[in-house]
């Protein structure tokens, strides 16, 4: 890090984060030796520099500072991740696929014999080896199996550590960068989504990512278990056609969905794409650090800042691809690919899914692709005056449904975003969550005929609300989104209060108490039955004999309540009659009742329940549509 020439104003000074990634003995040797030999001992740095390890998480070694000698102690301080059990795993997998082998080609052996002379001992011995093939299978399966979960939540501790350190660089002026020092990241199909959020957030926060692949710092590197995967498929491919069995109570195409597994989960895979589609660049397959730290000092003081105005001006939440190019001859372009086309930036945190079915909520009209409900409940329980749940409800049916022939499984994906705005427009609350649907094609069928539900409790302040939601087919490229407005009321200790009205699609019986683990009185548990409300759908006389209702009372004091449940039709009284209230001496009284609706004519009512305690009376009312 060369001295600097003149004191910089902070909006152009550089910051660099040194994030070390679960490193092994080796790597992180190599890895520190090289930092330092490029660090100087002593002096001040026209660079912020901060040093972080994840472990799993993040830890803060050194914040940023100016100061090279306390970059030196951080990155001297770094320690070693765990790799003994790993390194045991890897040894007893080796053993038994070196047993296997043996017991294969004596396998082989015995079945020539047995076809010239068949004896009682050669079948016992066959027998034996059998046993022992089937139990060394059974092993070397829940090795793999195990070694892909610890692959997969490393690379998930690793998103989320990676996901800290742009938080820290996000509100930072000047140009950002991060130097990743990793043995691997994955990019499985379980993490894919939370990486391209990674790099979309690493995007919007203006941080490049510049990698160190640290098995490359080491003599031997990951393809050496590409390698190896491949040549046990080549083995058991090899065996299959010689005795007719491969020994493997498994699809011998497994054995290759392992090979690309493994090359999927090789290092330079994710690390070259973050660095990549970051404008950064990936260090590989050398321990000479200093011509890469010479580039990102290089990169840190001269680079450009280009804009420009898209001719596409539709906000539709897709990423553009974006391509650099110099006239100069030679010149090598470092660029960020491309941007994601929304009106709004938004922060850092927002996952990339949200991003397309954002920007289909804030064009218009307003997409109506498929069926959806969507609603908001009041619930002032006086301990959490501002509970509000939310409920989106759609059909897979809806969905466009994927299907991979050579795999044979079928894949869908939908995003459910919810925006709460108050009275004066400003966005306040954001909630959403990505469904992933995959599985074997024979089961796309039953996957089809499932129903989404989308809960939230978000706790808002008193006032009026608009609440947008949103479903977002990925596959399909479409959407349907509902808006309605919800007011949460002031609640007060000793006022009498209600709840929402609530018609009830059906019940569930649970062995779950809510009150054991939940922070606040779940508004749809009625004991140990969970209710679950209809959200829009109309009522069926042909099946509908009584429509259950719910509500819950709160109030300041106990005394006696009364109550009252109206059935009006155009503004009309059409039946009138007194409600049966619990008779609990409790502050919160939850009432499930039913309206019998068969002999009603088909049409749109409104129920409307009123509770008086004394002087004190509230009301709430609910619609819903009788169909024949």
């Amino acid at each position: 890090m060369p001295p600097p020439s003149q004191a910089r104003d902070a909006a152009d000074q550089a910051t660099t984060a040194l994030v070390f990634d679960h490193l092994g003995d080796e790597s992180l040797g190599l890895a520190q030796k090289a930092t330092l030999a490029y660090v100087p001992m002593t002096g001040d740095s026209d660079v912020r520099v901060g040093v972080f390890a994840t472990e799993p998480g993040v830890r803060i070694v050194q914040s940023y500072t100016t100061d090279r000698s306390a970059v030196r102690r951080a990155v001297s301080q770094i320690m070693p991740a765990g790799t003994s059990a790993d390194q045991q795993k890897a040894e007893r997998r080796d053993e038994v696929m070196d047993r296997r082998r043996e017991l294969q080609m004596a396998r082989l052996s015995q079945s020539t014999a047995a076809a010239t002379a068949t004896t009682a001992a050669n079948g016992g011995q066959m027998g034996l080896t059998e046993a022992e093939l089937r139990m060394l299978e059974m092993e070397r399966t829940q090795i793999d199996g195990f070694d892909l979960l610890d692959r997969e939540h490393k690379g998930y501790d690793t998103t989320l550590a990676l996901m800290g350190v742009i938080r820290s660089l996000a509100e930072t002026p000047g140009r950002k960068s991060i130097v990743f020092f990793s043995e691997g990241l994955p990019v499985s199909p379980v993490l894919s989504a939370r990486f391209d959020d990674l790099i979309d957030a690493a995007n919007r926060a203006n941080v490049t990512v510049y990698a160190v692949d640290a098995n490359g710092l080491k003599t031997r590197g990951n393809f050496a278990d590409a390698r190896k995967q491949l040549q046990e498929f080549t083995d058991d491919r090899m065996m299959q056609n010689i005795s007719g069995s491969s020994g493997s109570n498994q699809p011998l195409s497994r054995g290759f969905e392992r090979v690309e597994d493994t090359v999927r989960l090789d290092s330079r895979t994710g690390l070259a794409r973050l660095a990549e589609d970051t404008g950064g660049f990936l260090v590989e397959q050398s321990n000479n650090l200093a011509p890469a730290f010479k580039r990102i000092d290089e990169d840190n003081q001269f680079h450009y800042m280009l804009s420009y105005t898209p001719r596409n001006t539709v906000f539709d939440g897709k990423f553009r691809q974006i391509v650099v190019k110099s006239r100069r001859s030679g010149a090598q372009v470092f660029a960020r690919k491309g941007y994601r086309a929304t009106r709004a930036p938004g922060s850092i945190d927002s996952p990339g899914y949200e991003l397309p079915a954002l920007a289909m909520l804030d064009r218009a009209p307003l997409p109506n692709a498929f069926p959806m409900q969507a609603a908001g409940f009041s619930f002032p329980d006086p301990q959490h005056p501002g509970l509000t749940p939310l409920v989106v409800r759609l059909s897979t049916d809806s969905l466009r449904f994927i299907v991979d022939s050579e795999k044979s499984t079928y894949s869908a994906q939908v995003a459910v975003v919810v925006r709460i705005k108050d009275g004066q427009g400003k966005d306040i609350h954001k909630l959403s969550q990505q469904y992933v649907l995959s599985g074997d094609v024979k089961d796309m069928d039953a996957a089809r005929k499932g129903t989404i539900l989308f809960y939230r409790e978000p706790l808002l302040a008193p006032g009026v609300y608009t609440v947008e939601s949103i479903a977002f087919d990925a596959l399909g490229g479409k959407g349907s989104a509902r808006i309605s407005t919800l007011t949460v009321p002031s609640a007060e200790s000793q006022t009498l209060g209600l709840s929402s009205l609530v018609f009830v699609d059906h019940v569930e019986q649970t062995d779950t108490k809510p009150t054991d683990h939940a922070e606040h009185a779940a508004p749809f548990f009625v004991g140990q039955t969970l209710v679950y409300p209809n959200v829009g759908n109309p009522v069926m006389k042909t099946t509908t004999k009584e429509l259950p209702f719910f509500f819950t009372i709160y109030r300041g004091e106990t005394g006696p309540l009364t109550g009252t449940a109206q059935l009006l039709r155009n503004g009309g009284v059409v039946a009138e009659a007194p409600l049966e209230i619990g008779s609990s001496a409790d502050l919160r009284i939850q009432q499930l009742d039913r309206l019998p609706v068969s002999g009603l004519s088909a049409g749109t009512y409104e129920l409307r329940i009123t509770v008086a305690s004394g002087p004190q009376r509230v009301s709430e009312s609910a619609y819903f549509t009788l169909q024949d």
